[in-house]
């Protein structure tokens, strides 16, 4: 999220460059905002006054918070999305074991959250049926960005196999990327939990090579 250049308003789009550090200014307080107090408890006019703008300044860009929450959301999928492809492109990727695919992808998403705050507003977004039902685009092509690399990996990959390790990678980047976590249990438990995907993924494949072969 550190190009200005790819920022983003639901009303209008900056084309200078103090539009753009507006825009950027009012993404990063509604993100300290939502952190600090919750998506539900924050306002429009406490993100206003984090990004020390006026309101009206706020609503020539944003029509309300809903609007900022769907393109932050929007960002985090497209940033980790191109990590993703990244992956999926590199040239070694038919000999990577499991573990270390996942990874891969799973400490890069961790990383990629860590730099940005965090993000933990967006886990509350999946257990919000309103917040759920806002960005479940986002959120489907997330999936599909994760499940791609997999499916690449291993083109024999069932839709149904594809969305069980969709769950268990949101599961282990959680553990990676809440706090909580790492100060009541220890650091780096998204590691662990990417080795119970892995064999997960193993036992399918070699399932599959096996019935193929035979």
């Amino acid at each position: 999220m550190y190009d200005p250049d790819k920022y983003r308003s639901t009303r209008l789009t900056p084309s200078q460059a103090r539009g753009k550090e507006r825009v950027r200014i009012i993404l990063a307080a509604a993100l300290e905002i939502f952190k600090d107090r919750g998506i539900e408890e924050a306002t429009t006019n406490e993100i206003a006054a984090r990004a020390n703008i006026p309101i009206g300044s706020l609503y020539r860009y944003y029509s309300n918070k809903d609007a900022i929450l769907k393109v932050l959301t929007e960002l985090y999928v497209d940033d980790l999305g191109a990590i993703f492809a990244d992956i999926a492109g590199h040239p070694l990727l038919p000999y990577f074991s499991w573990s270390e695919l996942l990874f891969m992808l799973v400490d890069s998403w961790v990383h990629y959250s860590h730099m940005s705050g965090r993000f933990a507003f967006l886990y509350a977004e999946r257990a919000n049926p309103r917040l759920r039902k806002l960005n479940k685009l986002a959120w489907s092509k997330f999936a599909n960005n994760f499940c791609a690399v997999l499916k690449k990996r291993c083109p024999s990959l069932t839709g149904r196999q594809l969305a069980i390790c969709m769950q268990f990678a949101l599961a282990a980047s959680e553990l990676g990327i809440n706090e909580s976590y790492e100060e009541e249990i220890g650091p780096h438990l998204h590691y662990e939990a990417i080795e119970v995907i892995a064999c997960y993924l193993n036992g399918i494949c070699e399932r599959h090579a096996h019935e193929r072969s035979a």
